[in-house]
């Protein structure tokens, strides 16, 4: 037991740190493939951030474990929609931009939408994933879109090593994967060692652990005063998260997805999106008091699942 709490956390350490290798090879990656900065933040580092759910609900599949799988997915996009922006704008309150009022935090809402209907027949098939894919590409060519319409003109610069670059970027992306691996191995070791199901491995264990790479870009981009990259980050990796990834999984193996999941999980997760909506579109600014609002939603969440507390009325 104690070998396989080590090797756990050292998977978490890996899956942070190879995700943390492979975004601060990407500005540069991105100058040498003279791709615009705006689209490389807005799209390219949500996709990496989501390696970690990725390859943990990928794993968690092909070992038969589909709850983990399904409850990977919502959890780890239910702790960065509460637990992380929370405790971003607890540290410091969030301005919020035009853009995330009116696109990135309603494309939220109807990723989690779309998951919650696609799952309501208690399966996630091929034709679901594909679904879930195509969902994908209007917000894909609208954020695209829009960073061109944004761009201004800048100097093109040269990485002075590019090479050495994307060596490091794919050395990053083996630590995820690697470091994925060993979570789902480990951390299922040890939770059915304390007698935890798959769903609640899924939504606590691995959740959280996958939303660490989420947690230290923004709570970076806070202590930079980005405020756009700090909530951007967020709406950006779930949205990517509960549709490509979650589509992806689909199309490699269809997914059996637990009443709980369907019944309370995604329906918390909706329910997260638009009380985080009303807060940014009310004021103009995700504040303290609204923090800890999104805070205490995440407590209840832990809370339901470790008691088996359940949303249907006796």
């Amino acid at each position: 037991m104690t070998t396989n709490a080590l090797l756990f956390f050292i998977g978490i350490v890996l899956l942070w740190g190879g995700t943390d290798l492979v975004l601060r090879r990407i500005p540069r990656l991105a100058a040498w493939l003279r791709v615009s900065p705006l689209v490389v933040t807005v799209t390219l580092v949500a996709v990496m951030t989501s390696l970690p759910e990725f390859s943990v609900s990928l794993f968690a599949s092909l070992r038969g474990q589909p709850s983990a799988a399904v409850g990977n997915i919502v959890g780890s996009n239910f702790v960065t929609l509460t637990f992380v922006a929370g405790v971003c704008a607890l540290w410091r309150p969030i301005v919020i931009g035009p853009t995330l009022r009116n696109r990135e935090s309603s494309w939220m809402i109807l990723s989690a939408a779309l998951l919650l209907v696609l799952a309501m027949d208690g399966r996630l098939s091929r034709t679901d994933g594909a679904i879930l894919l195509l969902a994908y590409f209007p917000y894909f060519h609208a954020t695209l879109t829009d960073a061109r319409q944004q761009r201004s003109e800048t100097i093109k610069t040269m990485s002075a090593h590019p090479w050495g670059d994307l060596l490091f970027f794919v050395v990053g992306v083996g630590l995820v994967v690697l470091g994925a691996r060993w979570i789902v191995e480990h951390g299922t070791a040890l939770a059915r060692n304390w007698g935890m199901s798959d769903l609640l491995i899924g939504v606590t264990f691995y959740a959280f652990g996958t939303s660490l790479p989420e947690l230290a870009i923004a709570l970076g981009a806070v202590w930079h005063q980005q405020a756009d990259v700090t909530l951007g980050e967020v709406y950006a990796s779930n949205i990517f998260t509960g549709l490509a990834v979650a589509g992806a999984l689909c199309l490699i193996r269809p997914l059996e997805v637990e009443p709980l999941i369907v019944g309370r999980d995604l329906p918390l997760l909706i329910v997260a999106g638009v009380l985080l909506q009303l807060f940014v579109t009310s004021g103009g600014r995700f504040v303290r008091s609204e923090a800890l609002a999104m805070i205490a939603l995440f407590v209840v969440f832990l809370y339901m699942q470790f008691t088996g507390t359940t949303l249907s009325l006796p």
